[in-house]
């Protein structure tokens, strides 16, 4: 600016902040600021840590909601159901006749089977080489004279069906095979060029599957009986005649007797009271007449022997020990890790002084025990060692709880941890197959009260329905304090999610805050440096002409 009575300009600073010396008053306005700015950057730091404190919450109970959740998909469910809890095992006297196997519905018995004959589908091929020329069109290969374009019919069974329409001059024998396998009917073309025969069968099998050229017209079936010379499905009208009709073939179903009792089968894999059979061969003495439907003769039987897999099933008791165990320590764990308020999350500032080694340290303390003495996690715990540790009432005989088949707590301060016995379960196995579908398995009484809310007792329940309905309903709880993901961007209805969200506005009005006071500081000192020059030049303009009137 310009100093009245003088000629010489002098220049103010134009921006806010630095160390203003223009005036010499060399005020170190940063410094200043800073520090007046200390109290307003703690409230911000406050907010963020308190906010950085929930988000590490949240995060702490997602990862117990994703493990409880897989416990419960993973192994509970799975618990349920008598394929794990009464697994079978099947033996075959004779596995070239047949293999089997059973779920867990089927009797532990042995069964008779002999079987008369396979399901089987049809084949059809050239009776012998096709081929009166070189390769190329069909009319090149066969030497067909006619160049009209014909159409072939070709069914499956009495429900598939379909036309083709082959031109003679363009179309290749590749083309015929292409056209037949595109037409979706179960039926299969080949055409192998080595042998210069022509193939055709159904994908399917059993009385149903079956190949007819009914409908196509005369050209068509003399195409299939003449030039392909296939051994069935077409019949020439009269020897050397050169025409022919549709004679159409069907398959055969799987014809055996099954504890004396004759059956039949449209395919050679069927399950039949809980044991699934899959036929490789026949029995030798019994046959079977596909028009009369009539067996006859003895046939030599295959023994077909169902008993309880003793071995599976105590496998399956230990990968449920295994798996209860894991997530009870992860539990316990959780409520347990001891929290060290002393340590709270570091700030921006504090930061820039540590080492990165430091910091790893102080995070691991900060960041222990968000989850300490939570009342939701140790009901759940203590709802979990209930359910394994009650009877389960209802069931008659000495096996009604899990310590009576030799899965049992041990001290106390294993926190619950299961162990298991397995000489003691391969005895209650041995006595009564069972009764692993018995204790973890049994559904419960269940109830309806007067507002129509139907409740299982849980008494009567068995050991997986308890935990599953216990980790379920907790799970529940979980979704409402902190939502199903980690961060809060994804929820914004979960009690943590609502907290987080509203520190966030918090930190925002505290950051605005922060740099209007901080601006309004800037604008003071900049106008006191300004009032400083001015009484500087002032000064010395007086200086000035009081000693030119002493002069």
């Amino acid at each position: 600016m310009t100093i009245i009575g003088s000629t010489s300009t002098t220049t103010t600073t134009s921006t806010i902040g630095g160390t203003y010396g223009l005036s010499g008053s060399g005020v170190d306005v940063d410094s200043i600021v800073k520090k007046l700015m200390a109290g307003q950057q703690a409230v911000e730091d406050s907010l963020t840590q308190k906010q950085t404190v929930l988000q590490w919450q949240k995060s702490a109970y997602n990862t117990v909601y994703d493990d409880l959740n897989t416990f419960k998909t993973s192994t509970l469910f799975n618990y349920k159901l008598q394929a794990t809890l009464s697994p079978n095992k099947v033996s075959s006297s004779n596995t070239s006749v047949a293999t089997a196997t059973a779920n867990a519905s089927a009797a532990n018995v042995n069964h008779s089977l002999v079987v008369a004959q396979l399901a089987s589908g049809v084949n059809l091929t050239s009776t012998a080489s096709i081929s009166t020329g070189t390769m190329g069109t069909l009319a090149q290969q066969f030497g067909m004279t006619s160049t009209d374009s014909f159409q072939i019919t070709l069914s499956n069974g009495s429900s598939a069906s379909q036309t083709i329409t082959i031109d003679p001059t363009t179309d290749t024998i590749n083309d015929v095979v292409s056209k037949i396998n595109s037409a979706g009917i179960n039926v299969q073309a080949n055409y192998d060029s080595t042998l210069d025969r022509f193939f055709l069968s159904t994908t399917n099998v059993g009385a149903s599957s079956g190949i007819s050229f009914a409908g196509s017209d005369q050209a068509g079936l003399d195409f299939l009986g003449g030039t392909l010379k296939l051994n069935g499905g077409i019949t020439e009208t009269s020897p050397g005649s050169g025409t022919y009709t549709s004679s159409p073939v069907t398959g055969q179903d799987a014809a055996f007797q099954l504890d004396g009792v004759g059956l039949t089968e449209n395919s050679n894999t069927f399950t039949i009271s809980g044991v699934t059979y899959s036929l490789t061969g026949v029995s030798s003495g019994l046959s079977y007449d596909n028009t009369t439907k009539q067996f006859s003769g003895q046939g030599q039987a295959t023994s077909i022997g169902v008993t309880s897999d003793i071995d599976t099933a105590v496998s399956n008791v230990q990968a449920f020990v295994d798996a209860y165990n894991k997530i009870l320590a992860e539990l316990n764990g959780d409520i347990t890790q001891p929290r060290y308020s002393s340590y709270p999350p570091l700030t921006s500032s504090q930061k820039s002084s540590m080492s990165d080694s430091d910091i790893t340290l102080w995070n691991q303390k900060a960041q222990s025990g968000m989850l300490y003495n939570d009342s939701t996690l140790t009901s759940l715990v203590n709802s979990i060692r209930s359910s394994v540790s009650s009877p389960v009432s209802g069931i008659t005989g000495p096996y009604n709880s899990l310590s009576s088949i030799g899965i049992t707590t041990g001290d106390y301060t294993e926190g619950g941890k299961l162990s298991l016995n397995t000489d003691t379960l391969r005895a209650a196995l041995q006595a009564n197959p069972n009764v692993l579908n018995q204790l973890f398995g049994s559904t419960g009484t269940k109830t309806t009260d007067s507002s129509g809310v139907t409740k299982t007792d849980f008494s009567t329940q068995g050991v997986a329905g308890r935990l599953y309905d216990t980790i379920q309903n907790s799970m529940t709880q979980i979704q409402q304090i902190a939502g199903t993901t980690a961060t809060a961007s994804y929820d914004s209805d979960s009690n943590l999610a609502v907290e987080i969200q509203a520190y966030a506005k918090r930190i925002t009005d505290a950051q605005n805050t922060y740099n209007t006071m901080q601006s309004q500081y800037y604008t003071q000192y900049n106008a006191m440096e300004v009032a400083i020059q001015q009484l500087s030049a002032q000064s010395g303009w007086l200086a000035s002409m009081l000693g030119t009137s002493s002069s």
